[in-house]
């Protein structure tokens, strides 16, 4: 597209000054988000540029909003305060935002047009350092979800800068817009829809491994067990299906070790390395008969800090891996 001398002038006299902004915001930001978050920055294409001037609803051709526009991703609803939280940590001055307020909204019910948060703030030199003379100007930091964030990408072809104009294609885009969102809401208020009576069930799988956690904090102290709680419950359950046993006996077996200063005591041992160890001694029957099924899945896990009694074989095979 032709884009008039004037325009371009204008546009060129801003480029480098952002491009030294944007290194500078993308260094800020970078140093402080989460590892989890997803960060990216763009400065606007010229050809972008000069169709927003010519829409005629700029205030300031000179200092566009989005001139600079970042975009800090987030996992879920809840991080959004986390993540405004972050910007004022960078020391950037919040102009406004929009939407204005939590709680209202320029969108109607049955309609579900591009909303999500953006602030719009200013670079102010640090006060300690040599000016770098970009303090006032102005950019856009978008702040989002990962299931927003999906949808603007999966859809912007459908919706923005596109050749030609589809009713049927800018339906489907919003339609799934507005199915993102019911799981956004779903996603940040599981904790209150779990306690809800029309889902507030369990299975016998959800069930045992519930018990199994049980089990395992009142055996070890937190900082002794996994972030990932669950994955230790499931390595459990499955250990103690394929030898027959239920989880009363497994209790029964820590106790009696755990009295001899054994199992859960043992400082050089995974908790699941103690469970096996312990199961070893006092269920030695089960584990040979176990070891002997042609049929098994399922491979028993043996370090070389676990103890085996002589009447059972350390030895890598079909039904037990060795690590050494």
């Amino acid at each position: 597209m032709k884009v008039q001398g004037s325009v371009r002038e204008l546009y060129g006299s801003h480029k480098e000054e952002y491009d030294l902004l944007r290194a500078r915001v993308d260094k800020k930001i970078g140093a402080l988000k989460r590892a989890r978050w997803h960060y990216e920055s763009r400065i606007k294409p010229e050809e972008s540029f000069a169709l927003k001037i010519e829409t005629g609803r700029c205030k300031n051709p000179r200092m566009l909003e989005d001139f600079l526009a970042c975009t800090i991703v987030v996992e879920n609803q809840k991080e959004i305060e986390t993540a405004i939280k972050l910007v004022n940590e960078c020391n950037f001055k919040i102009k406004y935002r929009r939407p204005a307020s939590e709680q209202m909204t320029f969108k109607r019910s049955n309609s579900f047009p591009f909303d999500d948060l953006r602030l719009f703030v200013e670079w102010e030199d640090d006060p300690t350092e040599r000016p770098l003379g970009l303090s006032g100007l102005l950019f856009e930091i978008q702040i989002k979800t990962y299931l927003q964030h999906a949808w603007a990408i999966a859809t912007h072809d459908l919706v923005y800068k596109t050749d030609s104009v589809s009713w049927p294609k800018e339906r489907i885009a919003y339609q799934v817009k507005a199915m993102l969102e019911h799981a956004e809401v779903s996603i940040a208020k599981a904790e209150e829809l779990a306690r809800s009576p029309a889902i507030r069930k369990k299975d016998k799988y959800t069930k045992r491994l519930s018990l199994a956690m049980s089990l395992l904090r009142s055996f070890w102290q937190a900082d002794r067990l996994p972030k990932d709680l669950l994955r230790l419950a499931e390595n459990v359950h499955t250990l103690t299906s394929a030898l027959g046993m239920d989880l009363k006996r497994l209790k029964e077996v820590l106790e009696e070790e755990s009295k001899r200063g054994q199992g859960p005591e043992l400082r050089n041992l995974s908790p699941y390395g103690a469970i096996v160890q312990s199961i070893i001694k006092h269920e030695s029957e089960r584990v040979k008969k176990f070891l002997d099924d042609e049929s098994a899945k399922f491979k028993l896990v043996i370090t070389r800090e676990i103890e085996v009694p002589p009447e059972i074989e350390r030895i890598d095979g079909r039904n037990m891996q060795v690590i050494d």
